[in-house]
């Protein structure tokens, strides 16, 4: 989820670590009877170092030798230059054998529509048993294709509904209740939002209410009633409202909407002045969460687990209060933004679908490959809680959410309660199903033109969507050249699978 990406880290050191550090084991060719399999994540690897690594994966592999039969190879980066890497790897053909993908990170319809994928329907259900007794049926037909599986889902937080979370100090002082986590009553709206802020401001001068460190147009989706069906970047939504007509989103008064607020944001001083430089990295600073200054929490989903995470990433004592924006929908997207793929042109494709499954189904793996080594990297509470060593060689370096399946995963001590995961889970179970629920939007006909308004939209996204710009006077200039590029043609495609989905 798109708040995640507090696993940022310098793209220097993770380039040195990526090539240094994560090559400590044999190679295919050199691995005799036992092969080697590359895993593609993106995560932070300035919180490990070589030893630390080295150390982790011999314990991971004398384990995987014995249960599967292969060793394991991850080749970690951070989130700022994943999708890049992972393209370049793409692009030349290189053989890998498991890559995180997702729909706003390494695009996984735009990567299967290319056939950067290798289909699983023959491979599955001798290679992953446990995953495919137990995931749910309309998780698999998210990562379906023409007819073909694509990619394996992770169980984590697949419903989704916009909102922040507020310092609950700053809540009780300016009297606001929060929504409620089961059904979404006292849901706010935007308008109520931009409020909370101005009272913010006119009470505490100074603070710069609006967590910026995320863009907020990815966390409004539902917010303004919008399904994204190819990605944020590619033109093609649908509202809930009618999901059998799909519209321009960047045509929509509802875009318009949102730039314009973003703009009066910038000049009410909501937001840092900077706030483009903050989410595109292109500077060395960061905001600093964890500052007295810090009220908000920026949330795709206001998931308990996504609210231990404020109290976590942000210091704050008490557990912060969500302020919900939308109703709760169980969408494609909510499956689709944490996914595993099996590279086409890998070498043990059984294989790796049985190390997805066992990563799926074996606590000790997946916990030691996110956490290390016990007593070194970390120390046990309970069963399921533990204690990280920050200062270790190997202090978390991998995101929980990116494999395979979260619910098994210990949490740390105090950040998150004991049973966040079966709350996590009771979150998700009463989220109203899209009616396109399953739709994987299929590109391979309009590849250029999805590509050609992707990169057109990519030089417009971050001055609109940070309010840095006038929209009134950028968004026509930019509609033109999307029209030039041929986003008509990607709604017109986009119709005709939406119909045929829905049987017209």
């Amino acid at each position: 989820m798109k708040n995640r990406k507090r696993f940022l880290s310098l793209a220097l050191m993770s380039a040195v670590l990526s090539t240094s550090v994560l090559t400590g084991f044999a190679s295919d060719g050199d691995s005799g009877e036992i092969p080697t399999l590359t895993w593609y994540l993106p995560g932070n690897p300035t919180n490990m170092t070589s030893d630390g690594y080295n150390a982790v994966m011999e314990e991971v592999n004398k384990y995987l030798e014995e249960k599967i039969g292969c060793h394991l190879d991850v080749k970690l980066f951070a989130f700022s230059e994943y999708a890049q890497k992972c393209s370049t790897v793409i692009s030349a053909g290189e053989p890998y054998d498991l890559m995180f993908t997702c729909d706003w990170l390494n695009n996984f319809a735009t990567n299967a529509g290319s056939n950067a994928y290798l289909p699983l329907n023959d491979l599955l259900e001798e290679n992953a048993p446990d995953a495919m007794a137990d995931i749910p049926e309309y998780m698999w037909k998210a990562t379906t294709i023409n007819g073909n599986i694509y990619a394996m889902p992770a169980l984590q937080t697949y419903a989704k509904n916009d909102g922040i979370f507020l310092r609950a100090d700053i809540a009780e002082e300016l009297g606001i209740e929060g929504s409620s986590y089961e059904n979404g009553v006292n849901t706010y709206t935007l308008d109520d939002l931009d409020n909370i802020y101005s009272q913010i401001v006119e009470k505490h001068p100074g603070i710069i209410p609006a967590d910026g460190t995320d863009i907020f147009w990815t966390h409004v989706d539902e917010t303004y009633g919008f399904n994204f069906l190819g990605g944020f970047e590619v033109p093609g939504v649908v509202r809930f409202s009618d999901e059998s007509k799909v519209i321009d989103q960047f045509q929509s008064d509802e875009f318009m909407d949102y730039c314009k607020r973003m703009y009066e944001w910038q000049q009410k001083g909501y937001v840092q002045p900077d706030w483009a430089s903050y989410v595109t990295m292109t500077d060395q600073h960061t905001i600093d969460r964890k500052s007295p200054d810090h009220v908000t929490y920026q949330a795709g989903f206001t998931a308990p687990n996504v609210a231990s995470m404020a109290v976590s990433d942000c210091g704050w004592e008490e557990t912060p209060v969500p302020i919900i924006t939308s109703n709760k929908y169980a969408v494609t997207s909510g499956v689709t933004q944490s996914l595993t793929a099996v590279g086409v042109n890998s070498r043990y494709p059984e294989k790796a679908v049985q190390l997805y499954n066992l990563a799926y189904s074996d606590p000790w793996f997946v916990n030691t490959l996110l956490y290390g080594l016990e007593g070194v990297n970390y120390n046990k509470v309970s069963d399921t809680e533990i204690e990280i060593i920050r200062d270790s060689n190997y202090a978390a370096p991998l995101a929980s959410f990116t494999i395979a399946n979260q619910f098994i995963t210990w949490v740390e001590a105090g950040a998150y309660p004991a049973d966040v995961w079966e709350q996590t889970k009771a979150f998700c179970e009463d989220a109203t199903p899209s009616e396109l629920f399953g739709f994987i939007f299929d590109s391979s006909n309009v590849k250029s033109e999805v590509a050609n308004c992707s990169a057109i939209y990519e030089e417009y996204k971050y001055p609109l969507l940070c309010g840095a710009v006038d929209p009134e006077t950028v968004i026509p200039d930019m509609l033109n050249r999307l029209e030039q590029a041929g986003s008509a043609k990607i709604i017109e495609e986009m119709q005709r699978q939406v119909d045929a989905f829905l049987g017209k």
